[in-house]
C-alpha cells in the first residue's frame, strides 16, 4: 500500500511539469501604457468596477448597414432590443450598439472585452478603436476574426459620461444550421478583463499532467498487472476528462477564429458524452451487480442521452444534464452496493452527492466555478477505492498462493503415500514373477504419469490437453491396479484454452477413491462449453458406494486445493458446485476462458 501512495503522490508532484504556463491569448488593440488598479468585480458575464463604469444589461442590433450606425444613435426604436447571451446570426451584416456610463475615473487602464462568433469592426462614439478580422459581405470576402477580441480605451476616451460602443458584424463563416450565436462583453480594468479566461483555464490545465500520468499508469496495471476493467474505465476517464480540460482550455489559452468555436463545442459535447458513460460504467463493474443490473444501468444513461441530443439545443446547457445523467445513473450502484453492505459504497455516494450539490446553488455559473473542484473530489474518492481495493486483492491473492502451495504439497504426499507406493511395489513384484511383460507396461504407466506431473505441476496454467492427457495416464495406470477399463470421454472444442494444473485430476482421484468400482468398464466424462467469454466444464463420475458408506461423497482437502487454484488463478471471477444422487455425482466449473492458439 505504502509504495502506492508514494506512486501516487509522485504522480500529481509531476504535475507541475506538464501544467500550462500563465499566459492570454486575447487579441488586443490600441494598448496603452497599463498602471496598477483595484481589483474590481465579476458580476455575471459583466466585469464591473464600483462607481466607474457601468454597462446596459442589453443591447440594439439591425441587419440594415448605414455609415452613420457607428455613431450614437439617440432613436433605436428600430432596431431589435436584446439581453446578452445570443446574436442572431444572419446572411446579412449587422450593426450592434451598447451603452456605458463612465463615472469619474482614477487611472487610465478601461478596457473592453469583447466575445463573439463574428468578425467586426469596433467604434466609439464614432470613432474607429480596431477590427477583428475582415468584416465582408460574403464568406469569400470575409476573414474569420478571432473569438476573443481586447481592446484598451485611452485617457481621451473614457470621460465621465455615457458612450457608445457601435459593431458592425459580419458571420458568413458560422454553420448555417446555427441561429444565434454566442455574444458577450466584459468592461473594466484592462489588465484583468484580458486575462479572465486564461485565469479560470489554469486550475483544470494545472491537473492535466497528473491525469495524464493517472491514466497511463491505470492503464499498465491493468494490461501488465491486474485484469480488472475497472483500471481501464478509470484510465478511459483520465483520458477523457484530459481532452475536456484541453478543450475547455482551448479558447482562453490558444484562442482560435470563430469559424472553429461550433467544431470545438461538438468536441466538448462528444467528450462529455463520453465522459457520463464512463463515469457511470466504472461503478457499475467497480460494485458487484448483476449483468441485468450493470447493463441496465448503462442503457438508461445512454437513453437518457439520446433524449436530450433530440429534446435541448444548444451545447453548454446540454453538456452539464450529460454530466448530470452520469452522476444520477451512478447512484444506483452505489445505493444497490450499500444495501448490500459492499466496501467503498458510502464515500462513493457522499462524493456523487458532493458533486451534484453545487447545482442547487447556481446552474449558470455550475461550470465555470464548481464543476473542476466537485471533479477532481470525486476522482479523488475512486482512486482511494481503487487502491484499497488493489489493497485487498493483494492481500487475497497472496492468501491463495499460500493456501495452494500448500495444498499442492499435501496432494503430492498423498499421491506418494508409503501404502501406495508399497501396493505399487508389490503388484510389480508380482507381475514380474508372472508376466514381465505386463510389469514392464506397469512401470512405463507410472513412469509417463510421474513424468507429466513434473511438467505440469510448478504450471499456474495449463492447456486442456495436457490437463486431460494426464488424466488419461492416470486411469490408464489404475487399469493394472483393478483390472477395471476406465475411459475420459469428452467433447471436442475448436480452440484450446488454459485451466489450473490438477484441477480434473483432482476430480478423477476423488470419484475413483471414494467409489467401488466392480464393474469391467467405468466411463467418466466431461462436457465442456464456451459462452460469452466464460469456460463451463461438467464432469460426471459413477457413483458406486461401499456399502458400509451411506453418506454423499465428500472431495476434502481436494475441493480446497481447486478453490485455491481457481482462486489463484481467476480471483473472484469462477465458480465451483457440485451435485450428487444416487447414480452420479456432477461437478460444474465455471472460469474465464484464456485461449491459447493451438501450434
Amino acid at each position: 500500500m505504502k509504495i502506492h501512495l508514494i506512486i501516487y503522490f509522485f504522480i500529481f508532484y509531476l504535475s507541475s511539469l506538464f501544467s500550462a504556463p500563465a499566459f492570454t491569448n486575447v487579441t488586443a488593440n490600441n494598448q496603452q501604457d497599463i498602471l496598477p488598479v483595484p481589483e474590481i468585480i465579476i458580476v455575471g458575464r459583466q466585469a464591473v468596477t464600483p462607481d466607474l463604469i457601468s454597462m446596459d444589461p442589453y443591447f440594439y442590433f439591425t441587419d440594415q448597414d448605414e455609415p452613420h450606425f457607428s455613431k450614437p444613435l439617440a432613436d433605436k426604436r428600430a432596431w431589435t432590443k436584446k439581453s446578452f447571451g445570443g446574436l442572431p446570426l444572419k446572411d446579412k451584416n449587422l450593426w450592434v450598439q451598447v451603452d456605458f456610463t463612465l463615472g469619474q475615473q482614477t487611472a487610465k487602464s478601461l478596457g473592453i472585452l469583447i466575445m463573439m462568433v463574428a468578425s467586426f469592426d469596433v467604434y466609439w462614439d464614432g470613432k474607429l478603436l480596431g477590427s477583428n478580422g475582415i468584416v465582408g459581405n460574403s464568406r469569400e470576402s470575409e476573414q474569420a476574426g478571432q473569438i476573443e477580441f481586447g481592446l484598451q480605451l485611452n485617457k481621451e476616451q473614457i470621460s465621465e459620461g455615457k458612450h457608445t460602443l457601435s459593431l458592425k458584424v459580419s458571420t458568413h463563416h458560422n454553420n448555417s444550421q446555427n441561429a444565434i450565436g454566442s455574444f458577450y462583453i466584459f468592461s473594466g480594468y484592462y489588465p484583468q478583463i484580458i486575462q479572465h479566461s486564461s485565469k479560470s483555464a489554469m486550475l483544470p490545465l494545472a491537473m492535466s499532467g497528473a491525469l495524464l500520468l493517472l491514466a497511463t499508469y491505470c492503464l499498465f496495471l491493468y494490461f501488465g498487472v491486474i485484469k480488472n476493467v475497472c483500471y481501464l474505465l478509470f484510465s478511459g476517464l483520465c483520458f477523457a476528462t484530459l481532452v475536456l480540460f484541453v478543450l475547455e482550455s482551448w479558447r482562453g489559452i490558444w484562442g482560435y477564429t470563430y469559424d472553429w468555436h461550433i467544431p470545438r463545442l461538438q468536441l466538448i459535447y462528444l467528450m462529455t458524452s463520453l465522459i457520463s458513460i464512463l463515469l457511470t460504467s466504472f461503478f457499475t463493474f467497480f460494485f458487484t451487480l448483476s449483468n441485468f443490473q450493470r447493463y441496465a444501468t448503462l442503457t438508461v444513461n445512454v437513453l437518457l442521452q439520446l433524449s436530450i441530443f433530440v429534446i435541448v439545443s444548444g451545447y453548454d446547457f446540454p453538456s452539464l444534464l450529460l454530466i448530470l445523467v452520469g452522476l444520477v445513473t451512478s447512484l444506483f450502484p452505489c445505493v444497490y452496493a450499500i444495501r448490500q453492505k459492499q466496501k467503498n459504497a458510502r464515500p462513493m455516494l457522499v462524493a456523487i452527492m458532493f458533486f451534484i450539490m453545487p447545482l442547487t446553488m447556481n446552474v449558470r455559473l455550475y461550470m465555470e466555478q464548481y464543476f473542476f473542484i466537485s471533479f477532481v473530489t470525486l476522482m479523488g474518492v475512486m482512486l482511494y477505492s481503487l487502491s484499497q481495493t488493489m489493497k485487498m486483492k493483494q492481500r487475497q491473492l497472496m492468501q491463495s498462493q499460500i493456501n495452494a502451495s500448500r495444498l499442492e504439497l499435501e496432494l503430492v504426499k498423498r499421491n506418494l503415500q508409503p501404502h501406495f507406493i508399497l501396493n505399487t511395489l508389490t503388484a510389480v513384484e508380482e507381475w514380474i514373477e508372472e508376466s514381465p511383460a505386463m510389469a514392464v507396461k506397469f512401470i512405463d504407466a507410472l513412469a509417463d504419469e510421474f513424468r507429466l506431473m513434473a511438467k505440469i505441476s510448478s504450471l499456474s496454467l495449463v492447456p486442456i490437453k495436457d490437463e486431460i492427457e494426464m488424466c488419461n495416464t492416470h486411469l490408464n495406470l489404475m487399469q493394472y491396479r483393478s483390472n477395471t477399463k476406465f475411459q475420459l470421454r469428452t467433447n471436442s472444442l475448436p480452440y484450446a484454452y488454459l485451466l489450473p494444473p490438477g484441477i480434473l485430476l483432482t476430480l478423477l482421484e476423488n470419484a475413483l477413491s471414494h467409489n467401488c468400482y466392480q464393474s469391467t468398464s467405468v466411463v467418466f466424462t466431461l462436457d465442456q462449453a464456451i459462452d460469452n467469454k466464460l469456460c463451463t466444464l461438467v464432469f460426471t463420475a459413477p457413483v458406486n458406494v461401499r456399502q458400509t458408506e451411506n453418506k454423499a461423497i465428500s472431495v476434502g482437502l481436494g475441493t480446497k486445493y481447486i478453490e485455491a487454484r481457481l482462486q489463484e488463478s481467476f480471483v473472484d471471477h469462477w465458480s465451483f458446485s457440485t451435485e450428487q444422487n444416487s447414480t452420479y455425482l456432477q461437478v460444474t466449473l465455471q472460469f474465464p476462458l484464456i485461449c491459447q492458439k493451438v501450434v
